[in-house]
């Protein structure tokens, strides 16, 4: 018996390490597709080429769709009590944000990076703050809690918005923050649809999430096209 214990908790481990393998494999090719577009500047400031701002907006989209998806999938599955499907879905939504904060370092610099993704995976902490208050008191929520899972959540969405337009002068710091205020919004109104277990008004609120989050990472795609033209050729 022990011993097919300890196969059994080996299998489990080799599937876990398979997983994260995957999900690090595909990170690296999307930061790939950003480092490819990213070419030494030249000395031209024609218009980007709208064929590489494309595949900087397609990689972009899929980090920041994948940040979406996870969070959905942490949510559901801590409302229905599926520890291991929760458990799966926080640490690749906790890698998720890591690797957005890192997909502008090919561009502005591993520094830059690293600042980005404290701050990503801080939204994502205060996403995850927010389910645990709303969850609270047998999913009735807890209003104080509440609140200051909100107000991390907007002082979070601030301090992006001024790295963010502090970074590049074509992202105004009212327009970013305008962007993220929403996606916590909408964060916020999914959460509260799956304590109430209200599965019509959950599913409603993805195609607006999936179309905003594209609007947010496009926006940031163009104004980093903009800024630096001559890498975009």
């Amino acid at each position: 018996m022990n011993h097919a214990r300890i196969a059994e908790s080996q299998t489990q481990r080799g599937v876990s390490t398979v997983r994260m393998m995957r999900f690090m494999l595909n990170s690296l090719v999307v930061i790939s597709l950003v480092v490819a577009s990213v070419v030494p500047p030249a000395r031209s400031q024609a218009a980007p080429n709208p064929a590489k701002v494309a595949e900087l907006k397609m990689a972009l989209r899929d980090l920041y769709i994948n940040h979406i998806f996870w969070v959905r999938d942490l949510v559901i599955a801590t409302r229905l009590g599926d520890k291991a499907a929760a458990g799966e879905a926080d640490e690749y939504g906790l890698k998720n944000a890591t690797a957005i904060g890192q997909s502008i370092a090919p561009i502005y610099g591993q520094a830059a990076g690293e600042k980005f993704a404290m701050l990503f995976t801080g939204h994502y902490a205060a996403v995850k703050g927010y389910m645990t208050a709303a969850f609270a008191n047998n999913f009735k929520g807890n209003a104080a809690p509440k609140k200051a899972a909100v107000d991390r959540l907007l002082k979070n969405a601030n301090d992006i918005a001024m790295f963010v337009s502090a970074a590049n002068p074509n992202l105004p710091k009212d327009a970013v923050y305008g962007l993220l205020l929403t996606h916590g919004q909408q964060h916020v109104m999914m959460i509260d649809a799956v304590a109430k277990k209200d599965w019509a008004a959950e599913a409603d609120s993805w195609d607006p999430m999936v179309k905003h989050i594209y609007t947010l990472s496009d926006a940031l795609a163009d104004g980093i096209a903009k800024q630096f033209p001559g890498k975009f050729q």
